[in-house]
């Protein structure tokens, strides 16, 4: 099984893009964490929708300037499986490149795919379904 995951839009000033994502569109923030350096926040569409997540690093471009293209996501998307494995190596067999490592977060793990033209994604594990 494949889907659509949760949506990362990299932004240079937090405070301004959560209005416009929460009270533009009316999203709801289910999550919300904002430190010294970064901001995070977890917007919901709907329920059982991905959800789009605001992501302010440390080392963001200045307000008003976009990085050059390539340079680092601006907006990327999860895909996730259930067969992670198996549709790793599809995607690689089909022009695909694996853009670092696979890593574990809490027991998923998940990695970032480049399509042909250098579009990325990250590819997700879902969890087995308990039987």
């Amino acid at each position: 099984m494949l889907s659509i995951g949760d949506v990362q839009v990299y932004v240079s000033d937090f405070p301004k893009a959560l209005r416009f994502w929460a009270d533009g569109l009316r999203l709801r923030i289910t999550e919300r964490d904002v430190g010294e350096h970064a901001a995070f926040a977890r917007l919901e569409l709907g329920e059982d929708e991905p959800s789009v997540r605001l992501i302010s690093a440390d080392a963001a471009w200045e307000p008003g300037t976009r990085p050059p293209h390539g340079s680092r996501p601006t907006i990327c998307f999860d895909i996730t499986t259930d067969a992670f494995d198996e549709t790793l190596i599809r995607l690689l067999e089909h022009g695909g490149q694996q853009a670092g490592e696979i890593e574990t977060y809490s027991e998923l793990r998940m990695v970032t795919v480049a399509d042909p033209d250098g579009n990325t994604f990250d590819l997700i594990e879902l969890p087995a379904d308990p039987q």
